[in-house]
């Protein structure tokens, strides 16, 4: 009897000083805790773009010179562009980033907030890797959607009145136009020699010069339940400068051959 009475009272005891551990019961969340108590707390997968700038199979690299078709030596200063409306597709249901973010927008002569699914990036040299949001669902997925520029709302956000870090504020190469034209989806700082005295060009794509340009690439992109969902995105200026006649200042011409090889500058692997 006294030993069982001891042991009664041990299991009070211990009953009060327990504390339940708190974590992610959620498997599908890349903090899972299988050995908590109750569950808060989950953070989810998210979708990760690597982006490899090539010329043809060499790095690119910033402010270097490289061959024409012709074998012409000509300098790419630097190169950025917009990418928005990632989706990807899975047994044909397609799937979106969860996150968005309220951002304010030109009305007329007024100005309005509105919610935005918030994938936008904009992509430099550097930095390499980009989260393009959160994205929880998993499996294996067979097509992914891209945009190169922004949705025409997007067009009229307010850049000044963006968080400082986002791709839609205020940036040092003056990116936001106007209301009527928005932003600049694409820009290339090139020198059309090898000539060091020679004065860069910059090539300006808005979306009067682009349209509307949407890519989808058949690819097998696998996504491992409660972890982030590596994809890479690879760019190849030698294909986006093919069939320049970089001998003829002529940036229309320039422009226009640009625009016709985008379909064939971007690819998608994992």
């Amino acid at each position: 009897m006294r030993t069982l009475t001891c042991l009664l009272l041990f299991s009070v005891i211990w009953a009060s000083c327990y504390e339940p551990k708190e974590g992610c019961l959620d498997i599908s969340a890349t903090n899972f805790n299988a050995a908590a108590d109750e569950d808060c707390c989950c953070e989810y997968p998210k979708l990760i773009l690597a982006v490899n700038q090539v010329y043809d199979t060499l790095p690119f690299k910033s402010d270097s010179l490289y061959p024409d078709d012709q074998g012409h030596l000509f300098r790419i200063k630097s190169v950025l562009f917009y990418l928005s409306e990632f989706s990807l597709t899975q047994n044909s249901v397609t799937y979106q980033v969860t996150d968005t973010i309220n951002l304010k927008t030109y009305a007329g002569a007024d100005t309005v907030r509105q919610r935005f699914t918030d994938d936008f990036q904009l992509v430099r040299r550097s930095p390499v890797t980009y989260t393009i949001g959160t994205f929880p669902q998993d499996g294996l997925f067979n097509n992914l959607i891209m945009r190169l520029g922004l949705p025409d709302k997007a067009q009229q956000v307010v850049p000044s009145q963006a968080p400082s870090s986002h791709p839609l504020g205020v940036q040092a190469e003056n990116l936001w136009v106007n209301q009527t034209d928005g932003y600049v989806w694409l820009q290339a700082v090139v020198v059309r020699d090898s000539m060091s005295n020679t004065v860069p060009d910059t090539l300006r794509f808005t979306k009067a010069d682009l349209g509307n340009k949407s890519y989808g690439f058949a690819a097998q992109l696998m996504h491992q339940t409660g972890y982030d969902f590596p994809v890479i995105l690879t760019v190849d200026y030698q294909k986006m400068f093919k069939g320049i006649n970089w001998s003829m200042h002529d940036i229309s011409a320039w422009k226009n051959q640009i625009n016709s090889n985008l379909n064939t500058t971007f690819s998608v692997s994992q």
